[in-house]
């Protein structure tokens, strides 16, 4: 699926390559293993021999697929700080809010299901999941750090302003780096609850460090090549290191940075034209938060014990259920001014 519409340039470049499209289609990668990962924990057969290429693949990325969205969002909300009149004041509501209330309703619906398979989660299970300190069989962390990623970029850009970025952004990464503390004192074992926290302000650093980038690296394919080769050494380094359990965190965070900035100096020259991964892109939080929904009713009736075929349904009822989702938030959002309602000539670009 990922080499359909690929395009190479290796001699120019591409210079959208952190336009909303081509961003959209490495997220859609990106969910995609994801799904993969959750649908694993449904499968003994992968701890046998015929599963070991794909447990390898999977235990390779560990918590680096998740790097590339909270990169990006940092990106993208650095970039909204700097060109949109009042978006510091709309963070509170039309990011933070409005992702916890996507959860809120996501957590309900999941509560739902789990009543109906004769599952007995009580009501302050319910209320606790609400605000991730429990689940009814939910995915929680990514939504609770990225909502508090939000406020805190809120906190720190309300202080600093728009007239002072670069203040903004280093205010920002040193709060990141007080939640990644707090997290890890509060969630201790559970590394995945903060050991990638830090690519939220790496995505403002990029963000901020771009115009410079695209004028003296971009064109240049050996200066893309020297950067890219130097990253891929990085990273590897630090992967390996990774497996340091006492330095674990160490190691893990610059080898985070290593992976999201490879990946985008490989989106400079390597273009992923592909409707699919944009769709999923497009999707990434419906299709996140509600994939393990028929993973929970297929497992329920056994049809786990064909891997193959629950994998495929699994993909398939999670496409349907994260564009319904999606649709309904959509409309949800605009009826609490959350959202602006989508100009026609928006519309019909939309549908080509």
């Amino acid at each position: 699926m990922c080499v359909v519409g690929i395009k190479f340039s290796f001699k120019d470049g591409f210079a959208d390559y952190c336009s909303p499209e081509k961003i959209g289609a490495i997220k859609g990668i990106f969910v995609f293993i994801v799904v993969l990962s959750h649908a694993r924990s449904y499968f003994p057969i992968l701890e046998a021999p015929q599963g070991a290429f794909y447990r390898e693949f999977l235990n390779f990325f560990g918590q680096l697929m998740v790097v590339v969205f909270l990169m990006y969002s940092g990106y993208g909300v650095w970039l909204a700080i700097k060109n949109k009149d009042g978006y510091i004041k709309a963070i509170p509501t039309k990011r933070a809010f409005k992702v916890w209330l996507h959860f809120a309703i996501a957590v309900t619906v999941f509560y739902i299901v789990g009543l109906c398979l004769g599952k007995g989660y009580s009501l302050k299970t319910l209320l606790l999941s609400y605000i991730g300190l429990s689940g009814v069989g939910n995915s929680a962390w990514f939504i609770i750090d990225i909502i508090i990623l939000y406020l805190l970029t809120f906190a720190a850009f309300a202080v600093c302003g728009r007239k002072h970025m670069l203040l903004g952004t280093i205010v920002t990464t040193v709060l990141s780096f007080g939640a990644l503390l707090a997290l890890r004192k509060w969630q201790f074992g559970n590394n995945w609850w903060y050991d990638t926290v830090m690519c939220y302000p790496l995505g403002m650093w990029y963000a901020m460090a771009k115009p410079y980038i695209d004028k003296h690296i971009l064109p240049s394919f050996w200066k893309w090549l020297l950067c890219t080769l130097a990253l891929g050494a990085a990273f590897g380094g630090f992967r390996y290191l990774i497996y340091s359990q006492a330095n674990r965190l160490i190691f893990f965070i610059p080898a985070s940075f290593a992976f999201g900035l490879l990946i985008i100096f490989l989106s400079m020259r390597i273009s992923l034209n592909n409707a699919v991964l944009r769709w999923f892109g497009k999707r990434v939080f419906g299709v996140y938060i509600l994939q393990r929904i028929p993973m929970i009713v297929l497992s329920h009736f056994g049809a786990e014990s064909k891997p193959v075929l629950f994998t495929a349904a699994c993909i398939a009822i999670t496409i349907v259920l994260a564009e319904i989702f999606e649709r309904l938030m959509g409309k949800l959002d605009i009826a609490l001014h959350l959202s602006k309602k989508p100009k026609k000539a928006v519309k019909e670009a939309a549908n080509i």
